[in-house]
């Protein structure tokens, strides 16, 4: 039950990860050897079954990076089976209110803080409550972290009060599915967002809360940092794959047509 993510934020002021909706162990082994710190399976947009993340996960731990895994929706089925499965960082999609952030707790979180269902023989525990289930207890619960991602007006009109729910550790936010929610696209999407995702994540790490962002450039990641966000994921596995392979094909075309 080591804080993997607690031990690299002690070692780098930012951390780097790649968003995986199609990942193999191949990929993953690829990810730790460039130098990644991260990965975030994401089964929200995936047809990746909980088995098969939990899998991927426990190599990626073992790889020494942090395994990451994005719920599709937020319930007990969900939350228990992945933290069971050895998950460190769960991550819920667009929170809606200080109630459901609330909710996260309660189900992710043993008590006293959470009402998480027990198991003896996980390796979320190293497969034993050992000889004081308090101590290891707690201790999976410092080794925790709970992600919420901002993705609609509703939550950013409860800010304040979704910051304020004790157990909820890093803050996300998704300007996709937020700006599409408002009908907002190209050069008009960055022009309104950007006060709005400005201000979560400057709240979030004024609260305490560690801050994640998905970027898309260099200038936009150096902006997000001076806002204290320390965890920037650079790329979606799928996308960087479909570069690479178009990219070679048109440098060898470029020359031999």
């Amino acid at each position: 039950m080591i804080n993997r993510l607690g031990e690299l934020l002690q070692v780098h002021d930012a951390l780097y990860g790649v968003i995986c909706r199609d990942a193999t162990l191949t990929d993953i082994e690829l990810i730790a050897q460039s130098s990644y710190h991260v990965v975030w399976l994401d089964l929200e947009h995936s047809a990746q079954p909980a088995a098969e993340a939990i899998r991927l996960g426990r190599s990626i731990a073992h790889l020494g990076m942090v395994p990451l895994v994005r719920i599709p929706e937020l319930s007990r089925t969900h939350v228990q089976i992945l933290l069971d499965g050895g998950f460190q960082v769960l991550v819920l999609p667009d929170v809606q209110d200080s109630q459901q952030a609330a909710e996260l707790v309660r189900l992710g979180r043993y008590p006293p803080l959470g009402q998480r269902g027990i198991s003896t023989t996980g390796p979320g525990i190293g497969f034993d409550l050992g000889l004081d289930p308090e101590q290891t207890l707690r201790a999976a619960n410092d080794a925790l972290s709970l992600l919420i991602m901002f993705e609609s007006d509703r939550a950013y009109e409860q800010l304040d009060s979704i910051l304020e729910v004790e157990g909820i550790d890093i803050v996300a936010v998704g300007p996709s599915d937020w700006s599409i929610s408002l009908g907002l696209f190209g050069a008009e999407r960055l022009k309104q967002l950007a006060p709005r995702i400005d201000r979560v994540l400057s709240k979030a790490s004024t609260a305490g809360k560690l801050t994640a962002m998905p970027v898309a450039s260099t200038d936009e990641a150096s902006r997000y940092r001076s806002l204290g966000v320390r965890l920037f994921f650079v790329g979606v596995d799928v996308a960087l794959k479909r570069n690479a392979l178009r990219d070679t094909l048109a440098r060898y075309r470029d020359v031999l047509g």
